[in-house]
């Protein structure tokens, strides 16, 4: 390898447990991986899975992040690995973390020196006004949840200023608290980095700007206007100019690739980077990875995992507090929609078990041939199985089933169970693909000819939409990915592919390594577009060089089917109503 004069593309991936690092080539191809795990390499910090946990309170010793950046380079050299020939790197981080710098961090930064010792023992503590960094998996922060939404009249209009409405997690709800209960950290942070754009000011040698799709994570910017929120920033601090100071605004801008700097030369002498090495911003571990796969406008990726997440790419800002939008972090005028639900694969294998008469079996089959099965006729049933609380729409567990009139799509009648279990395994995956349906249409564009279907003058409600019923026949999505444990399952994405209708195909992979790869992608392309060796735009360019072959195709969608379910949107909007 250390003969080769390919040139070699960097993605990083610093996820709560540990800091990943692949490599790729021009070709797309993975030619090295290391990985630095948090609890096996650091034992001295004592963290649980990356993190120290004190009641609600749950955050991340910063130098441990930086010992992390150290040792993965580390690794890298020791097998052989040429880090001269890397021409670019880029990559994600934990979304929604936020690390506290003094006032002595730039111009450390920009002194770092290979002979005088490690990250660490350059930069800590010195460099931190506050040693530990918030997690994403943070819930102390109710209180200032409440500050941020009566300061712009409920969730629902934040959601439409910032993309979400707040969350414990969010960053914008973690400074105010740290401004209200720890005033002289507040007091002496010179600037306040997302985790993101940490790393990429190390690797960088000097504070850089917050990243703008990531920077959608916080709360705190207003998505359309693509700036701070000057209300919102007022709520940690009366002076706007200190507050924006501190976040080194404004972010940089997502319309066309952004180089930050070369490679810091504390990089270039101690692991032998080339000092022509490109640095790009960073982005949170969410936008990477649809970063990760060639998705196009209208495209949704669907990952059935424990819980079910829809991430698709729109140009279509339609902000709900019940999920999130952000800014895309590589195509212009085009943002990443994000659906959350707590209920997906737990739900399902709890009828599984009903079906099988038995908890320790994890046979599907009679779920599958239940679910296959066209003749146990279903067509007048509705039901919603939440074992947990659900996120969207946001109601206590409960499970309900009901009886519907076909004609009007009106509740008939209530039911504690259906005429068979079997019933429970279609009409659980059927209404689980379609909540996914309703809820993506907003964002979509027109894709088909309204379908000719009954009642389309009825009005329908989901959370916050409240359209005419004729709306949701004609926003169909491009393609569909499915990924996630469930999306081994046959019977289940193809039910999933018949009720939400892709135009131009389903396709299963799996992204063991999606947000690092995501960041190689970025860092390739942004390297080629920056030295103009291309002109094409990032989604047409991962169109073009995506190795198509190592995705399975798994079905066409249904056109019938699809128009079928159509019929079943009123009586999940009417049952969703009682919840």
């Amino acid at each position: 390898m250390t003969g080769s004069q390919e040139s070699y593309y960097l993605g990083f991936d610093l996820s709560t447990q540990q800091l990943k690092c692949l490599a790729i080539n021009k070709e797309l191809k993975i030619v090295h991986s290391e990985t630095v795990d948090f609890k096996r390499d650091f034992p001295q910090y004592k963290t649980t899975k990356g993190v120290y946990i004190r009641g609600d309170v749950i955050d991340c010793p910063v130098a441990m992040w930086l010992e992390a950046i150290d040792l993965i380079f580390a690794k890298f050299s020791k097998s052989g690995f040429d880090l001269s020939l890397v021409k670019a790197i880029s990559g994600s981080c934990q979304q929604h973390g936020s690390v506290y710098l003094s006032g002595a961090a730039d111009g450390l930064l920009k002194s770092l020196n290979a002979k005088k010792g490690s990250l660490f023992d350059q930069l800590v503590p010195e460099a931190l006004a506050r040693e530990t960094a918030p997690n994403w998996q943070d819930h102390s922060t109710g209180k200032q949840c409440e500050e941020f939404q009566n300061a712009v009249g409920g969730p629902q209009e934040l959601a439409k200023i910032t993309g979400s409405r707040a969350h414990f997690r969010f960053t914008g709800t973690q400074i105010l608290k740290i401004a209200e209960e720890e005033p002289e950290v507040y007091a002496n942070t010179k600037a306040i980095a997302l985790v993101s754009s940490f790393v990429a000011s190390v690797l960088s040698g000097s504070l850089t700007a917050l990243e703008e799709a990531d920077a959608c994570g916080m709360n705190l910017y207003d998505v359309a206007k693509r700036e701070f929120d000057d209300k919102l920033l007022s709520l940690i601090d009366k002076d706007k100019t200190t507050i924006e100071k501190k976040l080194l605004a404004p972010p940089i801008k997502c319309d066309k690739p952004v180089r930050l700097s070369s490679i810091s030369s504390y990089f270039a002498e101690k692991y032998g980077f080339s000092p022509d090495c490109s640095i790009f911003p960073f982005t949170g571990d969410n936008l990477a990875t649809i970063c990760s796969l060639p998705l196009k406008k209208n495209d949704v990726l669907v990952s059935l995992g424990t819980s079910t997440t829809i991430l698709l790419v729109t140009e279509q800002y339609h902000p709900s507090a019940d999920y999130h939008l952000f800014i895309h972090p590589t195509m212009p005028n085009s943002y990443m929609g994000m659906i959350c639900y707590c209920n997906g694969s737990l739900a399902r294998e709890k009828i599984r078990d009903e079906l099988n008469g038995n908890e320790t079996s994890r046979d599907w089959t009679l779920f599958n041939e239940a679910l296959s099965d066209d003749s146990l006729a279903n067509e007048d049933e509705i039901g919603v199985y939440f074992p947990l609380g659900e996120i969207v729409p946001s109601v206590e567990a409960t499970y309900k089933r009901a009886k519907f009139d076909p004609k009007s799509g009106e509740i008939t009648k209530f039911v504690d169970s259906f005429e068979d279990k079997k019933h429970d395994a279609k009409n659980i995956v059927e209404s689980q693909a379609l909540s996914c349906r309703v809820r993506i249409s907003p964002l979509l564009s027109s894709t088909v000819s309204p379908a000719n279907t009954k009642n389309q003058d009825l009005t329908v409600k989901f959370d916050y939409d409240e359209f005419p019923l004729s709306e949701y026949f004609h926003k169909r999505p491009n393609k569909a990915f499915f990924v996630g444990g469930a999306s081994k399952n046959n019977a289940i994405v193809k039910k999933f592919a018949q009720v939400i209708g892709a135009t131009q195909g389903n396709y299963r992979l799996e992204t063991p390594n999606s947000c690092a790869l995501g960041g190689c992608y970025k860092a390739l392309w942004s390297d080629l577009f920056y030295s103009k060796q291309t002109t094409l735009h990032y989604d047409q360019f991962l169109n073009e060089r995506f190795p198509w072959d190592d995705l399975e195709y798994v079905c066409d969608s249904d056109d019938g089917a699809w128009n079928a379910y159509n019929n079943k949107i009123v009586p999940l909007s009417r049952l969703e109503a009682t919840l």
